[in-house]
């Protein structure tokens, strides 16, 4: 039926190998009929072939993977990083079924952000402290007191 959709908007009706609809019938389809439906008009507006095989459904159907997952990437990062923390706490929150976590918890929480921010900030600036420091809005000597009271290995970092 979806095949008969391409041709009914312009694009040429193809013929799939048994492989082709093995490798359809054996997708998850997490976006259900609209996705199949897509992967459809996709391979009839993309593939000059007139026969799809299962070559040609397992790259689309990675390429989709890709995309998806560029997508997630991209609403990410899109996300304030007060929302992504908010959204974490809220889970922290209700781990606790209606009971209130451990005293200390501004503590907790600040300790856990700091490290791997200071970490980033010096990976970023390829181990200049200096320029770390003036990323993050701190004095170089406050930043060379939190890597030794956090135990930072700078001469162990990734650097980029």
């Amino acid at each position: 039926r979806y095949n008969r959709d391409a041709g009914t908007e312009g694009l040429p009706q193809k013929n799939y190998t048994d492989g082709a609809m093995k490798a359809l019938q054996k997708h998850d389809w997490p976006g259900n009929a609209r996705e199949l439906r897509n992967l459809v008009r996709r391979l009839a507006a993309l593939y000059s072939e007139e026969t799809i095989d299962a070559q040609i459904i397992q790259k689309e159907l990675q390429s989709g993977r890709k995309r998806e997952a560029s997508q997630k990437h991209k609403s990410l990062a899109q996300e304030s990083l007060s929302a992504a923390v908010e959204h974490h706490l809220e889970i922290y929150f209700d781990a606790h079924l209606g009971a209130l976590p451990p005293d200390g918890l501004y503590g907790r929480i600040l300790h856990e952000i700091e490290r791997p921010l200071i970490i980033r900030a010096l990976m970023a600036t390829r181990g200049n402290q200096i320029s770390a420091a003036r990323l993050l809005g701190l004095n170089r000597n406050t930043l060379r007191k939190k890597i030794t009271d956090l135990k930072i290995d700078v001469k162990r970092l990734p650097l980029s």
